[in-house]
């Protein structure tokens, strides 16, 4: 109980330090933002969690690795300061964020935004554009943590420069070639995989394998980053991750054409729902876990011999 006191104490201390100053007060306006869209972020990540997203380990990853170089370098981040210019500019992003939030409460993402600037002009503020330039794996990392949702952006890119459904059509297709290669009279029209025994199963946008894709690029990245391996190898992990997602995504659907088919609808609602999901996310990561490890010890084996 005695470092719980003791943290209080801090808190309080610090808390007052802030109150006297300009900077400080703005600042605190700002975190009191984040403090109203923390609620948001966090139930969100765990609902999606629950379904079987990867969401809030990847976030967890890319905040502990992004906010450890500021605990072990916390000496030099003090003798930061910002110059006159980057206060400005830092203290315009946070009230104008501050601003700008009530009339975005409905929009989680735009929510995510504007905490992203009140953070921004947090940093610019405080420690200035040196900071950015110094903490290189902090800025790339930690803003990867703001948004429940990353792949959203990465989705909305797809959309926009591949055709409609092509990734759907793909999934469909090689998930029917499977089901022949078993024996399975399956049927393969545009995206709808038809079983004469048991209808039609539609691979919709979420059972395409993009966000198990997405999700595996992105364990690639912070795989990559935390044994500091180099951009060529980092990508390398990261294109065998997406690799794997969407190859993974095949069995996936091959059993709930099977489940549609034969075992009845409390089958296939289990394995398209949250739990069937959390099942397949787990295999997924411990097979690409040991495909990266793999990866990973040769590139040392052949750095050692270099």
């Amino acid at each position: 109980m005695n470092w719980i006191k003791h943290v209080s104490q801090l808190y309080i201390e610090w808390l007052r330090a802030q109150i006297k100053t300009n900077h400080g007060r703005i600042v605190l306006l700002g975190l009191v933002v984040g403090l109203l869209y923390f609620p948001l972020w966090i139930h969100d990540l765990v609902i999606r969690s629950i379904s079987g997203s990867t969401g809030l380990a990847l976030i967890s990853c890319a905040a502990l690795m992004g906010l450890a170089p500021l605990w072990q370098k916390h000496q030099q981040l003090r003798r930061l300061t910002a110059s006159e210019e980057d206060q400005i500019i830092g203290h315009l992003l946070i009230l104008g964020s501050v601003v700008l939030f009530p009339f975005f409460r409905a929009d989680m993402w735009a929510q995510a935004l504007i905490w992203l600037f009140i953070m921004g002009g947090i940093t610019l503020s405080t420690w200035g554009a040196t900071f950015f330039v110094k903490y290189p794996l902090t800025t790339l990392l930690v803003p990867m943590t703001v948004y429940t949702r990353p792949g959203v952006i990465a989705q909305g890119t797809w959309r926009f420069l591949m055709p409609q459904n092509l990734l759907e059509n793909m999934m469909a297709a090689a998930s029917t070639q499977a089901l022949q290669w078993i024996g399975q009279p399956a049927i393969v029209q545009g995206r709808f995989i038809t079983m004469p025994s048991g209808g039609a199963v539609e691979v919709a946008w979420r059972c395409n394998g993009f966000n198990m894709a997405v999700a595996m690029a992105v364990t690639g990245l912070l795989l990559g980053i935390f044994f500091k391996r180099t951009r060529l190898q980092i990508t390398r992990l990261m294109l065998v991750g997406a690799a794997v997602g969407l190859v993974f995504n095949v069995p996936r659907i091959m059993l709930m054409a099977l489940a549609h088919a034969y075992w009845g609808d409390w089958w296939f609602d289990f394995w398209h729902g949250s739990w069937g999901a959390q099942i397949f996310v787990g295999v997924l990561f411990t097979v690409y876990y040991y495909t990266a490890m793999a990866m990973l010890n040769r590139q040392q084996r052949s750095l050692k011999k270099a």
